[in-house]
């Protein structure tokens, strides 16, 4: 049986108005490739250490093949050219041990 990977979005904001149209638009892929969004976050308030992202989400996927599958998917592959107009983006995928 596969884990659920997560993905961890760390974003810097260039446009907000692409980046408005990208998370409206690309929401029916996302959820055709079995996507959830977990979190949204903005105004992050660091606590210790210097890491501090403009824009943190978090996705969840019922494996790592999925998450996979949609990124590269054709029908993604327009809203992930705007994601990269409209954003700086890192993006890592992790498992949870709890």
């Amino acid at each position: 049986m596969s884990k659920p990977v997560y993905a961890l979005l760390q974003v810097k904001v260039k446009d907000r108005e692409k980046l408005a149209a990208y998370v409206q638009g690309h929401l029916p892929s996302f959820i055709q490739y079995g996507g959830e969004l977990v979190l949204r976050g903005e105004g992050l308030a660091p606590v210790a250490g210097d890491w501090l992202p403009e824009l943190f989400v978090v996705h969840r996927w019922p494996d790592e093949e999925a998450f996979r599958k949609w990124h590269d998917s054709p029908e993604y592959r327009p809203w992930r050219e705007l994601r990269d107009e409209a954003c700086e983006i890192i993006i890592t995928l992790t498992t949870a041990l709890c």
